[in-house]
């Protein structure tokens, strides 16, 4: 659901002007969405300037606030600028706060706002999403811990609540609109029409109005709020997976509950959304991942599970972010079959099967890594490079000891020129656009492919970074099978001599 301002201005009569002083919730109002406008004029050309005013709009609906407290529209322009500026790292630049601390002010006003207002299906949506964000953040930011995690994955059950509040909350209003159209096609008299729209020219002439802006729900509302369900299920997994959380069943029964009806109903197999078939098919694969690594169910079945998550339901090769998806579900296997040759004892002929099963799944990702960022409506380049990089990197991880994959070892040299390169290019195209955490972690890997060929400077490469940024790139890269345990340990240990 796209986060759009509640309240917005109607025609003015020309030459009206706002008061200097607001003296009521309304001229409040009508300030701050000025300054807001401002700042998005100004958001590609000068971050500084938009960050200015942004702030100013939050200023102005916070003043508003303290005189009117109970006025809803107040309480949602503000929280909902705060999320977005969170959301936007060229106006975080120009802060004096992090970005948690902004997610976390976000949340207070949300929750304070949701207070005036428990209804709104828009404060609902938007809550729940400030809600995954913080929950992103927190565990996947280079301080994480196991609690921190646990902290992070209670957020997510909470949004999933809010999300299933908002979509009954639509589901009604849904509903209600089209009982209320047969109800007026029944009754309706022309001449109501006529006279409707008589008194609707005469009353915009005579002032000047806000208000609050009600969209009629629709089937893709629906289905929009039934995407963020599925993806807040599938980052429940996956941080369920680094927790080792054992207790799944409720993710199953949430979903063919709550979920799947609401798909079913309102979008058929042929003609389904891309996001809905996308959403639905990274949740299918996380469930799958999340299973296989507590023992659930087999390889085959997993196997199996993606096969039919991206099978000829719809077309993947028109879409980067398709391909994209696609290819972090193979990855996301692959890293899953090194986890159990680690934990669980599997004999010679097994332990070639997986190897040999990895290379397939790799290369097909590399495959759809490559025809994504061929196509124009590739959004995140350096996270494509990125994942280019792990995948030739764990490629090469598998020529080595103890049981090395022979055309991994035959093919070292490339495989770790081929992900120095991905690496590099990740870099330079995430400075150039200020992603800093991409730019940071590809700084990293390239580092440590340029320690696998010999360069013993690692330390000093990465001098520019945070050597918690550094530590948490270096503890993922181990625990995806990127690097050998020993490697990790002789980083670890040199980067913690460092400090």
């Amino acid at each position: 659901m796209p986060k759009h301002k509640q309240m917005l201005q109607t025609k003015k009569q020309k030459g009206n002007k706002l008061q200097p002083t607001p003296s009521s919730a309304d001229e409040f109002l009508a300030a701050g969405v000025e300054y807001e406008e401002a700042g998005e004029k100004w958001r590609a050309g000068d971050a500084a300037k938009s960050t200015r005013f942004f702030e100013r709009a939050i200023q102005v609906y916070d003043t508003g606030l303290r005189e009117f407290a109970q006025s809803f529209e107040l309480a949602y322009n503000k929280a909902r600028i705060q999320y977005e500026i969170a959301q936007q790292p060229r106006l975080l630049h120009h802060l004096s706060v992090s970005q948690v601390d902004l997610l976390q002010a976000a949340l207070v006003s949300h929750r304070q706002a949701l207070d005036l207002n428990p209804e709104n299906a828009d404060i609902l949506f938007n809550t729940a999403q400030v809600l995954t964000s913080l929950a992103e953040d927190q565990s996947e930011g280079p301080a994480s811990t196991s609690d921190i995690k646990a902290q992070a994955l209670s957020l997510l059950r909470e949004a999933l609540e809010l999300f299933q509040k908002c979509l009954e909350v639509q589901q009604y209003r849904y509903t209600q609109a089209h009982a209320d159209e047969d109800s007026f096609a029944e009754s309706a008299d022309p001449s109501d029409h006529a006279m409707a729209d008589s008194d609707s020219r005469s009353s915009s002439v005579e002032d000047e109005r806000w208000a609050s802006i009600v969209e009629p729900v629709t089937e893709s509302t629906l289905l929009d709020t039934v995407v963020a369900q599925l993806d807040t299920l599938t980052a429940i997994c996956n941080l369920m997976i680094s927790l080792a959380d054992t207790r799944l069943s409720w993710i199953e029964d949430f979903y063919n509950v709550m979920v799947e009806p609401i798909i079913t109903t309102y979008s058929d197999n042929k003609n389904r959304p891309l996001d809905v078939s996308l959403a639905g098919a990274n949740f299918t694969c996380a469930y799958a991942d999340l299973t296989f690594r507590t023992g659930l169910i087999d390889a085959v079945t997993y196997e199996r599970e993606i096969a039919k998550a991206f099978g000829d339901s719809f077309e993947i090769s028109s879409s980067a972010r398709a391909l994209c998806d696609r290819a972090d579900a193979f990855f996301a296997l692959c890293v899953s079959f090194d986890f159990i040759l680690d934990q669980t004892f599997c004999n010679y002929q097994e332990r070639a099967n997986y190897k040999e099963t990895r290379w397939k799944y790799l290369t097909d990702a590399l495959e759809d890594l490559k025809s994504a960022a061929k196509l124009s409506d590739a959004e995140n380049l350096p996270k494509i490079h990125l994942r280019r990089g792990d995948c030739e990197l764990m490629r090469f991880s598998m020529g080595e000891a103890p049981i090395a994959f022979e055309r991994a070892r035959n093919n070292s040299a490339t495989l770790l020129q081929n992900a120095e390169t991905y690496y590099r290019g990740g870099s330079r195209i995430a400075k150039a656009q200020g992603a800093v955490d991409e730019e940071q972690e590809s700084t990293v890997k390239e580092a440590v492919v340029a320690r696998l060929q010999g360069d013993e400077k690692i330390l000093q490469n990465l001098a520019s970074i945070d050597s918690r940024k550094v530590a948490q790139v270096l503890e993922e890269m181990k625990e995806e099978g990127l690097i050998i345990e020993s490697l990790w340990k002789r980083l670890a240990s040199e980067l913690k001599g460092a400090e």
